[in-house]
């Protein structure tokens, strides 16, 4: 079936909260793929994709690896797009030992919540919204791809899961993480160094934990965070380039993806507050909230990539993904110094 023909498939079956379910040889690799719609039954309103590899068991990766689609559109088929071309990537990149992939594609409209970096305003929607908490949506697609796993593999995966992202999908990553940090065993995060959350009361969510019981209902679970592994990872010129419809405390083009300048994301006196203690220049306000992370007991480890802005070359990010991942599989100690 031709791309186009694909996707005008799909998309009709999960606008007809239908599932599409297919066989593929991606990068010469078995999968069943399943195009999950919208699940009223178990609170899910937002399509999703699983990745199955159908290799032996003993090949395979035993935790769903995630990663968030980031399209902004309402077009589903653009969604469904990006989203497939982040589970093949993937697919490529952890093709030496194969795990099941979750892309859940996040809703995205004009003039709503930033669902996608999980911003403060799209937790605080009215419960019968249809995108409240997409991140407890994306928890129960993760739960439901676990039994979907069970019963067309027969194998029972493990709790927790290895978050992905890059840029947007990254800052969702880091966010999910401090939502739901009992749930992640491991985070390979890229481009989204501007926002690393400290989770003391020092600051609001996003970037921190201050009203974090009255914004999600429960206790941060320090415990759990320092049990996951981090690993971050930004070009050193990210800072450098500008966005101009977004300014800084001078006037000036802010950089285009700090997104502490970004109300959207972070909200503009939370953002403002972390510039102010930890400064402006994107990478050394990094370095600083490293380091204090590092001090509170976190497992986290940040490479700075000389000469690269945003956009990082393949091969740095596949290799820095794999060997996050098959880390996160061996449950060894990540090497936690500066790199």
């Amino acid at each position: 079936m031709e791309r186009k023909e694909l996707l005008g498939k799909v998309s009709q079956e999960i606008n007809s909260n239908r599932d599409f379910e297919a066989e593929y040889s991606i990068h010469g690799l078995p999968y069943t793929i399943i195009f999950q719609s919208p699940d009223a039954q178990y609170g899910i309103n937002i399509p999703s994709i699983v990745a199955i590899p159908m290799v032996d068991k003993n090949n395979m990766g035993g935790q769903i690896i995630l990663e968030a689609n980031t399209k902004e559109t309402d077009i589903m088929e653009l969604k469904l797009e990006q989203a497939i071309e982040s589970t093949m990537n993937m697919v490529r990149i952890i093709r030496n030992k194969p795990g099941v992939i979750v892309v859940p594609i996040i809703s995205s409209y004009r003039d709503a919540p930033y669902f996608q970096q999980l911003s403060k305003e799209s937790l605080e929607l009215h419960p019968e919204d249809k995108d409240y908490r997409m991140d407890e949506q994306v928890v129960r697609i993760v739960e439901k791809a676990k039994r979907t796993v069970k019963e067309i593999r027969g194998i029972e995966l493990e709790d927790k899961i290895f978050l992905n992202g890059y840029s947007s999908s990254g800052v969702f990553a880091q966010r999910f993480a401090l939502l739901h940090p009992e749930l992640v065993n491991a985070a390979c995060i890229g481009g989204a160094s501007g926002s690393i959350p400290i989770p003391n009361e020092e600051f609001s969510y996003p970037l921190g934990i201050a009203g974090y019981k009255e914004l999600t209902g429960k206790e941060f679970d320090m415990d759990s965070y320092k049990q996951i592994a981090f690993t971050y990872y930004v070009g050193e010129l990210e800072g450098t380039e500008k966005d101009f419809t977004r300014f800084d405390e001078d006037g000036n083009p802010a950089p285009m993806h700090d997104m502490s300048y970004y109300d959207m994301s972070v909200p503009t006196d939370v953002g403002m507050q972390q510039r102010n203690l930890l400064g402006r220049d994107l990478i050394e306000r990094a370095k600083k909230t490293v380091d204090i992370l590092k001090g509170m007991g976190i497992r986290i480890r940040h490479t700075i990539i000389p000469g690269k802005g945003h956009q990082i070359s393949g091969y740095y990010r596949d290799k820095t993904v794999d060997d996050a991942y098959r880390e996160s599989l061996e449950d060894r100690q990540f090497d936690f110094g500066e790199q």
